[in-house]
């Protein structure tokens, strides 16, 4: 006699929708948010960041900014979200989208939420744009028919030789194109003073280059925050020399950098007369340092605009971004810039070139918007897709 079999109960089939955030999702980006960040969150709290972001959008005030989730019975998996900005590709402006904050739970990563989430994102937008460092993340862009333009130069000078030399640890950097000798030679000097007195030698030898490179009389460069209408003017003046760039106006360039930051930015204005000639912007360092770098503080050069042919201007920016840096208690500025309206200058200020990290990538179906062909002819830098957070 055969024992009666028991049913196997069917296995439950969860529901998955990957759709655009509206505020209906607060709650589960809530419980998502502190799974990724481990820190609390609030559905409130994200209602109110989407209302002020909508107020505050730099392209269509008023409108929301795209973002969207992969739910799985209603739960939270994966995230993008954007920035709404707009590309010049040396003719004309166009809508355009910086993807940031890409996100899955780390125990669906590998899977297809990030592909799922990504594809529902560029089905409803159009021109897309993103920097990243992370190889899978690049791996994935290719995938869906980004254009990876390459990693974008980084350049760092130093503002306090003899602090830097007194505290870096070359072994901890990880860095394989450091030979060993020097590691031992930089540690050798650090416990015998001797980095402390070249710290001050290096300072010396800084100060006389710089002094050597620096812009002529006839244009200053301070920390002020220029009007918007000069920036305006600033940058219809500048963007026909431009292959290809994200506008920088006056309503992208206050927005961005400006009084909604709690102050983490420093605009600096160089003038020919009484006329604007350029702007830089100076993100400040971490108040503890930076601890990939020892404790060592990063100001990061995040942002300029100044007529590719005028390396006068360009100069007198670099000095006073120096100085911004030196009052903010940083030890070294970073500048990471594709153009070589910047690039060409930089050793002339002491920067020396490290390995670039941050890959720019765009995707542009059909090339339908004639975009510039090599990362050269972009005018980018470190604070575009806020990509210097990291420092």
């Amino acid at each position: 006699m055969q024992e009666p079999q028991t049913a196997t109960p069917p296995q439950h089939k969860p529901r998955i929708e990957v759709v655009r955030v509206g505020n209906e999702h607060a709650e589960a980006l809530a419980i998502f948010f502190q799974a990724i960040w481990s820190r609390t969150t609030s559905a409130e709290t994200i209602r109110a960041d989407r209302a002020a972001a909508a107020s505050e959008n730099p392209v269509e005030p008023g409108a929301d900014i795209p973002a969207f989730v992969y739910l799985s019975d209603g739960k939270v998996l994966g995230y993008i979200s954007t920035i709404p900005t707009r590309f010049w590709n040396g003719v004309t402006q166009i809508p355009a989208h910086w993807f940031i904050g890409f996100m899955v739970l780390q125990e669906f990563r590998g899977g297809p939420v990030g592909h799922a989430v990504l594809k529902e994102a560029i089905r409803q937008l159009g021109l897309i744009a993103v920097m990243t460092v992370a190889l899978p993340s690049r791996r994935l862009f290719k995938a869906l028919a980004f254009n990876d333009y390459g990693a974008i130069g980084n350049y760092l000078t130093l503002i306090r030789p003899a602090r830097v030399l007194n505290t870096l640890d070359l072994g901890a950097l990880g860095m394989s194109s450091v030979p060993g000798w020097a590691v031992r030679a930089l540690r050798l000097a650090q416990r015998t003073g001797l980095a402390a007195v070249g710290g001050l030698v290096g300072s010396a030898a800084l100060a006389v280059w710089r002094a050597a490179a620096g812009g002529p009389r006839k244009v200053t460069a301070r920390e002020e925050t220029p009007a918007k209408s000069e920036l305006d003017a600033l940058w219809n003046g500048v963007r026909s020399a431009l292959g290809g760039a994200p506008v920088r106006d006056g309503a992208y360039l206050r927005w961005r950098y400006g009084a909604s930051q709690n102050g983490k930015y420093v605009f600096i204005s160089a003038r020919d007369g009484k006329e604007l000639a350029g702007v830089a912007v100076v993100r400040r360092p971490r108040s503890e340092g930076d601890p990939r770098l020892s404790g060592i503080k990063v100001a990061t050069l995040s942002d300029m605009v100044f007529p590719p042919e005028n390396r006068d201007v360009a100069l007198s920016l670099f000095a006073a971004a120096e100085r911004a840096a030196h009052s903010m208690g940083a030890d070294a500025l970073l500048c990471t810039a594709s153009h070589p309206a910047i690039t060409r200058l930089l050793p002339r200020r002491a920067y020396v070139k490290l390995p670039g990290n941050v890959h720019f990538l765009v995707r542009d179906a059909k090339d339908a918007h004639a975009l510039p062909r090599t990362l050269a002819d972009w005018f980018l830098t470190r604070g575009d897709a806020n990509s210097d957070e990291v420092f």
